[in-house]
């Protein structure tokens, strides 16, 4: 298997393969195609030829979030304490569960219907006071069908979507 897979024996019975475990520093200079795990950064990373690349982030939960906010036909701002949660008679009460630093980071929704990122949204601040603000206020919730409740899918960057 060669010597980055410590020349394990694959029988038809072997349920894993064990991968090198090393530190940033203790990297080899490398071969395309070689796989590591690095302890420093709980990440496997692979050689391409040229530098080291990470192919998982192991040590993060791999889970989405999803927060449910409600429009009211007036506000932009959703999120570092502004905008109305789903079912929330406060309208300074949202905050997002999660923190994430880019438009790419989240798929916004409205009643269903994906938002575009930066046309239709964009994202600032940080967590715990970061905001989405829409370029038009969504509509108001009509009560009964939830229809334009607005969904947040959060955690795309632990996916490396």
């Amino acid at each position: 298997m060669g010597r980055h897979v410590k020349n394990r024996i694959l029988d038809s019975g072997a349920l894993t393969v064990q991968i090198p475990d090393v530190t940033t520093d203790q990297r080899p200079a490398g071969v395309n195609g070689d796989i590591i795990f690095n302890k420093t950064t709980s990440t496997y990373q692979v050689f391409n030829g040229d530098d080291w690349y990470n192919i998982s982030e192991a040590s993060r939960e791999k889970t989405l979030v999803i927060d449910k906010f409600q429009g009211d036909g007036s506000t932009t701002v959703f999120g570092g304490n502004s905008g109305g949660l789903l079912g929330s008679t406060d309208n300074t009460s949202a905050v997002f569960s999660t923190n994430f630093n880019d438009p790419s980071d989240v798929l916004v929704f409205i009643g269903g219907i994906a938002q575009i990122p930066t046309s239709n949204y964009t994202v600032s601040g940080t967590y715990p006071n970061q905001q989405i603000t829409f370029g038009s206020p969504p509509p108001a919730n009509d009560g009964s069908t939830n229809g334009h409740v607005i969904t947040i899918v959060q955690n795309l960057q632990k996916l490396g979507v």
